[in-house]
């Protein structure tokens, strides 16, 4: 091989070109393909990178003939992606068809940049059925369920530090990262919960016995863990002890854990509002549920909201919508409506926000409030699961602010405000 194609990385700026010419010999016609991140761009002989945006690509060229196949590989480095302003959706991804992938919803164009993480890493993909994402200690960790994969990037830049596939032993779906401390954080799955290390990614199962139908969301409180556990009461766990040796506990010696008298039929999350926390207790699906506080003193203290309020599947899990603020402000979904309530008004005869548009649903964890802008964003999709929509609200008055629609089989699970 000979000719123009760089054989070490190139850096552009935004707006350069970069022409790539290949010049090859042979006694029979060559067969160019082009390649970008992954992507089939051109069977052209040449090829011009346009740098329109920060990315970090790998362009790739497969020359072939009857004599056999030669490939080029040249990585294009575009610095100052800058992601701290705005929003992440994080998508699920077409089962079957494709992985998962993160989104960024800019608020000063109104437009969704898709394949982000992609897009930075040279071609580098999430699992499939990417369900979440944490914000923890100035990283962003994201879990895909199917092939249990745990992704840690930098949130400015979505530079990929740690991608470690298949993290969890026998096959088990990775729903949610918990941080706990600088070395340990919790992976909660489709049955058990594990303790990972963060230093050298080692999983080791948590035995409780009872927790086989799924651990869901969860958070560190007053030194406890609390985990939301399928059709069982809320875990409590000692994060002393969850961090020590955990060598001495199996089936036959079990590892300890209270629960708190909140019911779990589905999916909930916790709200933090100063010393107290809030959640949602599902004690039977569209009969009785109710908005609980929990203070330090570990008091509960329940009231009732819309009976029609549905929590989050275990079945194909997905984070619940119940969301709220500091301040003690909530929102949730009860009949295809969006309710703000107080713990002292937990069911408002009158919906916060009724927006509808034909054909569209609630999909994913639908809502989430960002507390620091005061807006709330919802996620809406077609049944025919190829036309998205988001809207942002006035997480104070309702107001609709703006909404931006697009096309894909993305399947938008949630929200992370960075």
């Amino acid at each position: 091989k000979e000719g123009t194609f760089p054989e070490e990385n190139l850096t552009l700026n935004v707006g350069e070109l970069y022409e790539y010419s290949p010049k090859a010999s042979s006694p029979l016609d060559i067969y160019y393909q082009w390649y970008q991140n992954g992507e089939d761009i051109s069977t052209d002989p040449s090829f011009t990178f346009h740098a329109k945006r920060p990315t970090r690509t790998k362009v790739v060229l497969e020359l072939s003939n009857d004599l056999g196949k030669v490939t080029l590989e040249n990585k294009v480095i575009v610095p100052g992606a800058d992601y701290s302003k705005g929003c992440f959706v994080i998508n699920e991804g077409w089962f079957g068809h494709g992985t998962g992938s993160i989104s960024f919803y800019n608020y000063q164009t109104n437009n969704i940049d898709h394949w982000c993480y992609k897009n930075q890493n040279f071609g580098d993909v999430l699992g499939v059925t990417t369900q979440s994402a944490t914000l923890w200690n100035g990283k962003l960790y994201v879990c895909s369920k199917e092939n249990n994969q745990l992704v840690i990037m930098d949130p400015k830049t979505l530079y990929v530090e740690k991608n470690i596939g298949h993290l969890l032993p026998n096959n088990r779906q990775a729903y949610e990262f918990i941080g706990i401390n600088d070395r340990y954080g919790v992976i909660t799955a489709n049955g058990d919960f594990y303790r990972v290390d963060l230093n050298t990614f080692e999983a080791v199962g948590i035995s409780t016995g009872s927790s086989w139908g799924g651990c869901g969301s969860g958070i560190v409180y007053n030194n406890k863990l609390l985990l939301n556990v399928k059709g069982q009461k809320i875990y409590v766990i000692d994060i002393e002890t969850l961090c020590g040796d955990l060598s001495q506990y199996n089936w036959q010696n079990q590892f300890p854990f209270e629960t708190l008298d909140i019911k779990t039929t589905g999916g909930t999350r916790f709200v933090q509002c100063g010393k107290d926390l809030y959640t949602m207790e599902t004690i039977k699906e569209n009969i009785e549920n109710n908005l609980v506080k929990i203070n330090s003193n570990w008091e509960i203290e329940k009231k009732a909201i819309h009976s029609n309020y549905i929590p989050s599947s275990f079945g194909s899990y997905r984070e619940a919508n119940f969301c709220g603020t500091p301040d003690g402000t909530f929102y949730y979904i009860a009949g295809g409506s969006i309710y703000k309530a107080t713990f002292n008004d937990p069911a408002p005869s009158e919906a916060f926000i009724n927006y509808t548009k034909e054909g569209y649903n609630f999909y994913g964890a639908s809502i989430r409030i960002n507390s620091k802008t005061n807006e709330l964003l919802a996620n809406y999709l077609t049944e025919d699961y190829q036309k998205n929509l988001i809207v942002r609200f006035n997480a104070k008055t309702g107001e609709k602010i703006s909404e931006v629609a697009y096309d894909g089989y993305f399947f938008p699970a949630t929200f992370i405000f960075n």
